[in-house]
């Protein structure tokens, strides 16, 4: 049986049953006429406790008594003289000796056992049994369907709550508000989805971080491979032109003859590769080195290095510089890398930038962030080009073979070490390029 109810109802209907049959039992115990021998015994102790009562007791008082004991026991009780009462009396009659006070004769008084008034109470049982069997059931389903009401109905909605939970919808609570088991059961049950609920946020959160990692680390792969393929390519052609050169000397072929100009040339591409190749091993570092060296600079500081730095090629220029940089502003990143990626910033700004143009350094603190605003002018960049300048030996000028082509590429992963927000685009008649970094909350503490 799958039901509930009708579970609850056997239940009810079975105890109604035993209780029914219990009471029949302790009515066959304890009422004196619900069989012969208890009956004869209840009136054998009963007429003598009268008789004793009776005797040397006034005489109506007396008759009032065995009236009384007469209606109530269902025996037949009969008070006679003694000269004239039967003597003929069977054994189904018990006869006491009385006197009373107020008269001189004597009396006998007679009870004479009868059953009829057992079998009346077992034919009233008999006949309210199918009643009583009837009552019984219509209140079994009763207190079932009370039952059913009060208790079924709560644990069906948990139970499809929990189904709910089984299908990792966690959008249901248990409405029962009860001081009993089922009430703290709907507690422990809306107890359990919030956790369940904060739990799979929880894993959804992580194996969306994972799958964000992969695809960053995938994309780092992608990177790393593109990276060499170009590195391959940038180190081909100057390692197979420096080595035509070479066996040109060698053999004393046409030109090559003037050897002293060419190992000059070999030189000067030599130096070239050397330098290309420091920026790849600096790439190769950054790639594999955690942020330890992460701590705070000053980044004013850092800035006025970097602009004496580059003070010759913007005079040779005739470059306007607009310097607006406060003192100690803070900024968390490597000293050393951070004067790289910015010094590879400006330096092209200022080669991009016509002669007589203008060049504008300017660096703000708020009360959450550091920004940095590097522009060059008059100076434009084909809007296809923009989300390409930080990639690996892109040039948005294909004609222009000077510098390694890692330059932009290597300011991006020093920014993004850092943590910070950088981006690159064309505004009014010159190219922006904004950095934009969080202040910690130590850095936030300190008033510059």
């Amino acid at each position: 049986m799958k039901n509930l109810t009708i579970k609850a109802f056997l239940a009810f209907f079975i105890s109604s049953c035993i209780v029914i049959a219990a009471l029949l039992f302790l009515f066959s115990v304890f009422i004196p006429y619900s069989g012969a021998k208890q009956n004869r015994a209840y009136i054998k102790a009963e007429s003598e406790a009268l008789a004793a009562r009776c005797l040397n007791r006034e005489t109506e008082t007396a008759k009032q008594e065995i009236n009384r004991f007469a209606s109530t026991s269902g025996a037949y009780v009969q008070l006679a003289e003694a000269d004239g009462a039967s003597q003929e009396q069977g054994e189904e009659t018990l006869i006491y000796p009385l006197k009373f006070c107020d008269s001189d004769r004597e009396f006998v008084l007679l009870v004479t056992y009868s059953d009829e008034r057992t079998a009346m109470f077992r034919s009233a049982v008999k006949k309210s049994l199918p009643i009583v069997l009837v009552l019984a059931f219509f209140l079994s389903l009763l207190c079932a369907k009370l039952f059913s009401y009060h208790t079924k109905k709560p644990i069906v909605r948990m139970s499809k709550i929990a189904q709910r939970m089984a299908e990792q919808d966690f959008g249901w609570y248990c409405p029962d508000e009860r001081d009993d088991e089922i009430g703290t059961l709907a507690k422990s049950l809306n107890t359990l989805s919030d956790e369940l609920s904060g739990a799979l946020t929880k894993l959804n959160d992580k194996n969306l971080y994972l799958k964000n990692e992969i695809a960053l680390e995938k994309e780092k792969e992608r990177r790393r491979m593109l990276f060499f393929s170009g590195v391959s390519h940038e180190l081909k052609t100057p390692i197979s032109v420096v080595i035509g050169q070479i066996e040109g000397m060698q053999k004393g072929i046409g030109v090559y003859k003037d050897r002293d100009r060419y190992l000059e040339k070999c030189r000067i591409t030599l130096r070239e590769l050397l330098d290309f190749i420091n920026e790849i091993l600096l790439v190769a570092h950054m790639d594999v080195a955690a942020n330890d060296d992460v701590q705070t600079v000053m980044l004013d500081a850092l800035l006025d290095e970097v602009v004496v730095f580059y003070d010759e090629p913007i005079t040779e220029k005739k470059l306007a510089l607009s310097y607006e940089v406060p003192d100690r502003i803070p900024f968390r990143g490597d000293e050393k890398l951070l004067k790289k990626a910015i010094g590879n910033v400006l330096g092209n700004a200022i080669t991009y930038t016509p002669a007589e143009g203008n060049i504008s350094v300017s660096l703000c603190r708020t009360e959450k962030d550091v920004t940095l605003t590097i522009e060059n002018g008059p100076a434009h960049i084909d809007e296809q080009h923009l989300p390409h300048l930080f990639e690996a030996f892109y040039r948005a000028d294909a004609s222009n073979k000077d510098g390694s082509g890692l330059g932009l590429y290597i300011a991006g992963m020093v920014l993004e070490m850092c943590g910070a927000v950088y981006e690159i685009k064309n505004q009014n008649k010159g190219v922006v390029f904004t950095v934009k970094q969080k202040l910690s909350e130590e850095n936030r503490k300190e008033k510059p």
